[in-house]
């Protein structure tokens, strides 16, 4: 039932000033064991002593989560005993190619969302949560794509793409899809809890 705890507890001065912030830590194919834990345990905890902080390199890729006697919710978390994360700040995250077993939630980072809009409009929101790592925003779209005919109320194909707004929701964890007109169908949308750049 071990777990890693990243914090800056060693700092003096633990808010943020110019440091890396939380960075240059990859967690890579490990197996992560537990039994008989509390749901809300987690493997990975980052935690934040002072206000401020981001995570500005993070790779966890290629491991196996696995839970024995019972199921957590997720296998990521963020202690807010002191401070939360700047969400806004976050860049160069990769989650990816983990296995989740017993687990509720298994997150990803870029997350594959499918979204399907029955009835013709011409603003689609897209709920990324709860895939995104960390309780992340959703801050970066990197592709949209149509999977079949997007299709104007008449039943006439549509050809126009739409423009996304970031951050949307109360949590920020939601982007929209803005047409040109009211539309229906499927799309396949790549969302970020980062800025890759």
């Amino acid at each position: 039932n071990c777990f890693i705890e990243w914090g800056n507890e060693h700092d003096a001065a633990p808010g943020f000033s110019s440091e890396f912030s939380f960075s240059g830590l990859s967690v890579t194919d490990n197996v992560f064991l537990c039994s008989d834990v509390a749901p809300w345990f987690t493997f990975l905890v980052v935690k934040p002593y002072g206000a401020g902080h981001f995570l500005n390199g993070l790779a966890v890729t290629g491991n196996i989560f696995r839970v024995i006697h019972g199921e957590i919710d997720r296998v990521e978390s963020v202690d807010t005993s002191f401070a939360d994360l700047d969400y806004d700040r976050c860049k160069n995250v990769t989650f990816s190619d983990n296995m989740f077993n017993a687990v509720e939630v298994g997150v990803v980072n870029p997350v594959l969302t499918r979204h399907d809009q029955a009835s013709p409009s011409d603003t689609w929101t897209v709920e990324c949560a709860p895939k995104l790592p960390f309780g992340g925003w959703a801050q970066t779209v990197e592709g949209v794509v149509a999977n079949g005919k997007i299709e104007r109320a008449g039943g006439t194909g549509h050809w126009g793409m739409p423009y996304v707004k970031l951050r949307e929701g109360a949590n920020r964890d939601r982007v929209t899809l803005n047409w040109e007109v009211p539309v229906s169908g499927t799309v396949s949308v790549i969302v970020r809890m980062d800025d890759a750049l």
